[in-house]
């Protein structure tokens, strides 16, 4: 009954019906097209040091998955059990759906609420599903996608009741999909509670005040929850889940170049969106939200705790949809003409000039867009997005193929990881980098353990102290230097033996 409600909430014209499982679709196949180039090992440094070991070993992480918004990862979980297909199959079919879930919600904001025709609802939504925010965030940050995507579908089911009345199963579903935001994400939770809260302040709408207030409540228990349900964060034998941005990285020149990167291009047509867009207050809140705590870093430089890469990276997503109507506004609403002197006379040809400068526009985004999915991890390959990747490496990757190492790589990683299998003690301890921890769960064997540390003298040293008598063993790239003498080698990685 909800689902019939829904759509026929969100779809009201019978032939938007047709064409939104076209965009779905289409969504689909832009997210699937990475996985392909990367398959059979995954892409995204979340997927393979969170999402597929917890969706692999859930008892074991619960400690930290109960204080880090369990319920996505629990799903993932859940179909993992009740169909049996393997945790890399789940994790990277949701994210594939998810983007397509995405994509319709981008299509119905141009519809509903940027009030464009279809036309211009499909250049919009092709512009903003190839931009390097949205690609970075779909990457890995599978959760942030789906909280989004519901996000961007209560906007326009608020506007919707504002504007033919509320009954109880609108309310309803209205309360059930707050609820699913604000307990998927923690950054995307924060920023719909934040827009509700104005929103309701403004319209003073009962509704929307009853949302904000079912929303607000239920990502404060959250962050309760988060804080106090557990006090130290474990990964199984892999120490704490350090963050993926390393901590050196985070700086006021860094975050400068994330920002020009990311959201320089679209700023412009941004602003002009922004300013031509009438009645789009729900949609204009979660921008300008997102732009301020995207400069927080000028507070605070070098807190990495208020995650300024991260909202920069989500100001892009919405700053997208703005970029792109903007565009759209000027160049099919201004009169911009070409003039072509014949015999002294001036032929106007506007509207042919308009759709050759717009699909020019479209085309150089969409390749800038499929390189970024499909090129080798190298910065002469990824354009606009590859300038400044010594800045911005840590935040963004130069490409999306590239988990923890590049795709290319793992197979090396994997042979690396066989060869200790095979050749130490069971009871082994191995140390190498924090960002290999993924890995090492997935495929370290036979009570063997794994240990990592920004300092990994140090962290030998410890060991060897503590127990001296383990076997111990450093895994790292061969072109590394170590004072271990190296007992294997695959070109790529090099195990060496400490104890």
């Amino acid at each position: 009954m909800i689902r019939r409600y829904f759509i026929k909430r969100l779809s009201s014209v019978n032939k938007d019906r047709y064409i939104i499982v076209l965009v779905f679709l289409i969504g689909c196949v832009v997210r699937l097209l990475p996985e392909l180039f990367a398959y059979p090992y995954p892409i995204g440094y979340d997927v393979v040091n969170y999402y597929i070991p917890i969706t692999t070993n859930y008892a074991n992480h619960w400690p930290q998955i109960s204080s880090e918004f369990p319920f996505y990862v629990s799903i993932l979980h859940a179909v993992h059990v009740s169909t049996g297909l393997n945790a890399y199959t789940v994790v990277v079919g949701f994210a594939i759906g998810i983007f397509g879930f995405f994509t319709v919600s981008i299509f119905l904001i141009a519809r509903k609420m940027l009030k464009v025709d279809i036309k211009f609802a499909l250049f919009i939504t092709t512009f903003v599903i190839f931009q390097v925010a949205v690609l970075r965030t779909t990457w890995d940050l599978h959760r942030d996608v789906l909280a989004i995507s519901i996000m961007l579908c209560v906007f326009i089911l608020i506007r919707d009741g504002r504007r033919e009345g509320w009954d109880w199963k609108f309310v309803f579903l209205l309360l059930f999909m707050c609820a699913l935001i604000v307990t998927t994400a923690r950054i995307v939770g924060s920023v719909f509670v934040i827009s509700l809260m104005i929103y309701s302040a403004i319209r003073k709408t009962r509704v929307v005040i009853l949302c904000a207030i079912i929303a607000s409540s239920l990502f404060a228990i959250e962050l309760y929850i988060s804080q106090n349900i557990s006090g130290i964060k474990t990964f199984g034998t892999l120490g704490v889940n350090n963050p993926q941005v390393d901590l050196s990285s985070y700086n006021p020149k860094n975050l400068t170049y994330l920002f020009i990167v990311v959201d320089g291009l679209l700023i412009p047509t941004g602003i002009v969106g922004f300013k031509r867009l009438a009645n789009g207050t729900l949609l204009k809140i979660p921008l300008l939200v997102s732009a301020i705590a995207s400069f927080s870093w000028i507070v605070l430089p070098f807190d990495a705790s208020l995650l300024a890469d991260r909202w920069i990276i989500l100001l892009g997503v919405f700053l997208s949809i703005f970029s792109a109507y903007g565009l759209c506004e000027l160049v099919f609403k201004v009169k911009i003409r070409s003039v072509y002197q014949i015999h002294n006379f001036s032929c106007y040809a506007a509207r042919p000039f308009s759709i050759i400068l717009i699909s020019i526009i479209l085309g150089i985004f969409v390749l800038m867009g499929i390189t970024y999915e499909i090129a080798p991890n190298a910065s002469p390959y990824t354009l606009w997005y590859g300038l400044g990747q010594s800045y911005v490496g840590s935040f963004v990757p130069s490409s999306m193929q590239f988990s923890s190492v590049h795709a290319s790589d793992t197979k090396e990683l994997i042979t690396a990881i066989a060869w200790i299998n095979k050749n130490t003690p069971q009871n082994s301890v191995i140390i190498g980098e924090k960002h290999w921890r993924g890995f090492m769960e997935l495929y370290l064997k036979d009570h063997r353990t794994f240990h990592f540390s920004e300092d990994i003298t140090s962290l030998g040293n410890q060991i060897v102290r503590l127990e001296p008598n383990v076997p111990l063993y450093f895994i790292h790239y061969s072109g590394d230097l170590s004072k271990s003498p190296n007992v294997y080698s695959n070109g790529l990685f090099s195990v060496g033996r400490i104890n």
